[in-house]
């Protein structure tokens, strides 16, 4: 009963399509703007519309501090920039912010505002965009992925059962295989 409860409480039990859609907006949310709710925006939408929590966590996990936070701040920043017309370079004040951001800081907040123009809207912008054709990229590949490890399951599956059935009924599985290798013979003749 408990362990019913987590799997419709996780629903680990959802289909590929819906599975994908979990992951694909766990990584539109791990590519946004909004640093520091990534978490409670992920919680929020899996409870609001019963995602697959565990596939929607991992899509937002892939921004993560200790590996790819600054390079997908650098690439959302330069995106931006791109699209508004300013040029890659930043201040080196603002590169250092970007460099080693100190979320949980009132001062690196302050000063991350006060270079707002230069960093915080082609960041916005350049982040809403990756957002967009990241998780776009996402869901296809990940149902892709999801419906080939489906079948190979299937496979296993019907496999295990056949030999099951072979060892309740030995006699029966070598009577089919007698049964196979005299119509392969008759259709070679």
């Amino acid at each position: 009963m408990l362990r019913a409860t987590v799997r419709r409480l996780l629903a680990i039990d959802d289909p590929p399509e819906r599975t994908a859609l979990a992951f694909s907006i766990g990584v539109f949310i791990a590519f946004s703007p909004f640093l520091g709710l990534h978490t409670i925006m992920a919680t929020v939408l899996a409870f609001a519309f019963r995602f697959n929590k565990i596939a929607i966590y991992a899509g937002t996990f892939v921004n993560n501090p200790f590996l790819t936070l600054v390079p997908i701040i650098l690439a959302s920043y330069a995106m931006g920039a791109i699209v508004i017309g300013l040029p890659l370079s930043l201040p080196r004040e603002s590169m250092m912010l970007l460099r080693h951001p100190h979320l949980f800081t009132g001062e690196w907040w302050e000063r991350l505002f006060e270079s707002g123009h230069h960093v915080l809207l082609p960041y916005f912008i350049g982040g809403m965009m990756l957002s967009v054709v990241c998780s776009l990229a996402a869901y296809p590949l990940t149902l892709r992925f999801l419906r080939a490890k489906q079948i190979i399951k299937e496979k296993i599956e019907k496999i295990r059962h056949e030999q099951e059935e072979e060892k309740q009924n030995p006699e029966a599985g070598s009577q089919d295989e007698k049964q196979n290798l005299e119509a392969r013979n008759q259709e070679s003749e």
